[in-house]
This record gives C-alpha cells, structure tokens and sequence, in this order.
C-alpha cells in the first residue's frame, strides 16, 4: 500500500486497471524529494477520504480535468475548487479528499524542508493550507502540466517533471545546515532525545532556530516532533490486530497515557479507540462512505 496525496492505495479500489508508478530523482533533487508518482484509474468504492496529517508537502498535478476539488475541513458535505495543479502545505490538521471520480495524476512527495528551495516565500506560510499552483509559480504552473500532457509515456513524464523541477528552484538545493541536523536527528532518532538537546547542539539560539526550521519546514520544530510520533503510533497499530495503547504510548515516547490521547485527539479528531474501529481504516487514512 502507498501514500500518496493522502490516498493510500489498497485493495478496496474499483477499478482493476489502477495504474501506480513511482520515480525517485537523480541527485540533487533526490535530497529534497522521496519520490515523484503517477497514479491513474484509482476510484475506490468510498467517495471521500480523511486524510491525518504528517507535515509532508505535496505538489498534485490533475492530469484528467482542469481542477482540483477538497472538502471544506469545517463543513464535511461542501467542496473547494482549485486550479489544475495544487500545494498541499504542511497539515497538522486533518482533510478530506474527494474519490468520487476516476484521476490521472501525477505529484511530488517532498521531504521535509524539500519544497523549501522551490518557493519564494516561508514554508510556514503554507500551514494547513492547500493553495493552486498557478498563484505561486504563476504561468509556469500551466506550462508544466502542459508538457506532462504532451509527454507520451509515464517515464517520458517523470523526466520532464525532473527536468522542470530542478528549473524551478528559485533558491539554492540547500538547507541551512541547523535545519539539516536537526531534521537529520528527528528523523533517525524521533523519541530518543529531548528537543531542547538537539537543539542545545547548533549553536544558534532557540528563537533564531525556531524561525529558521518554520521558514524552511513549514513547521515549529516541537510541533514537527509530535507529528513524528503521532505517525509512529499509526505505523505501529496500522496492522495489529489489538493494541494495548499504554504500551504503545510508552514505546512512541509519551510521558502518559493521557498525553497520548490528547495528541491523538488535537491531530485526528478522534480518540484512538474510535480510530482503531473504525472500517475503511490504513495508515493515515479512513474512509468516509455516505
């Protein structure tokens, strides 16, 4: 199963001719990007998905139709229509996606601070929003996904992507290389070490680093830590079959079972034995059928 836009691919799809590719960049993109996707035919039998937040950064491009459609957060039954490329900024927060039709998409999956390189703003600036392409990259936003529309095979596709991309980086492919260590530190060592450590580490103060990873990553570096354990605890549950959630709160770094839960409530919505019950439930996602 992928991850891909918050669409996590499974077998409860529809369409047998679904068709998933993946592409990871050659260097230097490949420090900033997991991977570039492809994905067509995917209609599943629910017309909406709830989508947790793990504070990745999304670039989506429509391939099919001119626009992108999401439902409103606050008000579940009411879409938002964007252009034909979107950003899905850093999410603490959940959102929905519509599933009702068939796509043809393709997208970038950034790594952390990845995007930072490719925008003329603070990554920061894009928190918990999903903004059009086009009102960031202006004409360049339908002059790429033109080019993917001529590009006769998925392979030729990711090349013109790649291609494009490196174009694209209005900045240096570098991070400021606090960000770069402490990211290095969150990712291979999540809930080993307080944060005020790694920190202590940089030689920069609190306040000035704390701007720097929100400028570069889109978050607070506290708030990118708890997100990071909130998607240990969905990767550890994601195929148990019981849970004993004090355990799990414990391994994950929790101080307290009370903790976990209330973490789990501010970035789901929901306490984890509802998560855990529900039907139509993968790693970061559930579906919602009317």
């Amino acid at each position: 199963m992928e991850r891909l836009y918050g669409l996590n691919i499974h077998c409860s799809c529809r369409a047998s001719a679904m068709l998933l590719q993946t592409y990871i960049p050659q260097t230097p993109l490949s420090g900033f990007v997991d991977l570039f996707w492809y994905l067509e035919g995917y209609n599943p039998s629910h017309s909406k998905e709830l989508t947790l937040p793990d504070g990745s950064i999304e670039l989506v491009i429509n391939l099919r139709e001119d626009k992108i459609k999401l439902y409103d957060r606050e008000n579940k039954d009411q879409l938002r229509t964007y252009g034909s490329s979107v950003i899905c900024g850093p999410h603490t927060d959940f959102f929905i996606i519509d599933t009702s039709v068939e796509t043809t998409v393709m997208g970038i999956h950034f790594k952390p601070g990845g995007i930072y390189p490719f925008l003329k703003m603070p990554v920061n600036e894009l928190h918990n929003i999903h903004v059009s392409l086009d009102t960031l990259w202006g004409a360049k936003a339908d002059e790429l996904r033109e080019m993917l529309l001529l590009s006769k095979t998925v392979d030729d596709k990711f090349r013109t992507l790649e291609e494009s991309l490196i174009k694209l980086a209005s900045r240096p492919l570098i991070l400021h290389p606090a960000v770069s260590f402490v990211l290095n530190e969150f990712l291979s060592l999540p809930f080993k070490r307080p944060l005020s450590d790694v920190v202590g580490q940089i030689g920069l103060s609190q306040r000035r680093f704390i701007q720097l990873f929100k400028e570069e990553v889109g978050l607070s570096p506290k708030l990118f830590s708890r997100l990071r354990r909130f998607q240990e605890v969905l990767k550890r549950i994601d195929h148990a079959k019981s849970v004993n959630w004090l355990d799990v709160a414990i391994a994950c770094g929790y101080y307290d079972q009370m903790h976990f839960i209330k973490d789990f409530q501010a970035f789901s919505s929901l306490n984890p034995t509802d998560y855990f019950s529900r039907q139509g439930r993968h790693h970061n996602h559930i579906a919602i059928h009317d």
